[in-house]
């Protein structure tokens, strides 16, 4: 008699490391929370979930990557 297999989180519907670091790069790149989340195929929902479980390193690099998305807006509007 074979095991069942157990089935492995779908990582289609989770935070990984990447998207984390894709969606931090399109803040960067002056893109709201919500068009940085559903550009990595998350919600923005869960975008803020994140930043809560992983805590105040990643909430100040979340706040700095928004804060230069807002400068480059800024810069790029004056040209």
């Amino acid at each position: 008699m074979t095991q069942p297999r157990t089935r492995r989180p779908n990582s289609r519907y989770r935070w990984t490391r990447a998207k984390a670091l894709a969606f931090l790069d399109l803040l960067y790149h002056g893109r709201s929370v919500a068009a940085a989340a559903r550009e990595v195929g998350m919600s923005r929902q869960s975008a803020y979930r994140l930043r809560e479980r992983l805590g105040a390193d990643f909430a100040a690099v979340w706040r700095e990557a928004q804060r230069s998305g807002a400068i480059r807006r800024a810069v790029l509007q004056e040209v």
